[in-house]
């Protein structure tokens, strides 16, 4: 199972970037948030977004800190103040060459993953990939899009209450 922080970190990210360029069609082109969305359905970036790739650019960073790869590094057994560091120490040294071989470090959050839980991740890609196709299903593509502009807006609430939000998505679903 894929740690929530992992879960909460990507989905953070996407949602953020799926706003913004929505929001940036709203402030250009002066239309509704239902327009925006139209228009950011022929946009290089929900081409992108709809391929899978945030989700290929996540899983390539962490194969590119597979655990594996230190295993002859000088810095496993150097004395270390930092917290992270000694983390990350203490899992090299717990774990044999055949499971550093199968953890991966996400250095955003501090969590480990298996093979399985990139499994697992690649899985979740394909299921947006196929939940974005606008050929299949474009309302279910376009309520796709509000549900991570609504999610953003919340997450915005909370963490930066006095900030606008230029789509109003929580005052138009009150």
């Amino acid at each position: 199972m894929i740690p929530q922080k992992i879960k909460d970190h990507l989905n953070e990210y996407i949602n953020q970037e799926v706003y913004v360029q929505i929001a940036i069609i709203k402030g250009k082109e002066k239309i509704s948030t239902k327009s925006s969305i139209d228009k950011y359905f022929n946009t290089n970036h929900f081409k992108d977004l709809s391929e899978g790739k945030p989700y290929d650019h996540f899983i390539a960073g962490l194969k590119d800190k597979c655990l594996g790869k230190l295993k002859n590094s000088p810095m496993r057994d150097k004395q270390s103040d930092d917290k992270i560091i000694q983390e990350l120490q203490k899992k090299l040294n717990e774990l044999n060459n055949k499971e550093l071989d199968n953890v991966y470090w996400e250095i955003e959050t501090g969590e480990f993953l298996s093979s399985e839980q990139i499994q697992e991740l690649e899985d979740k890609r394909n299921d947006l990939m196929n939940e974005l196709d606008i050929f299949k299903n474009k309302d279910n593509a376009y309520n796709i899009l509000m549900s991570f502009c609504k999610s953003y807006e919340e997450l915005c609430k909370k963490k930066y209450p006095e900030a606008p939000l230029p789509l109003e998505i929580l005052k138009s679903t009150k």
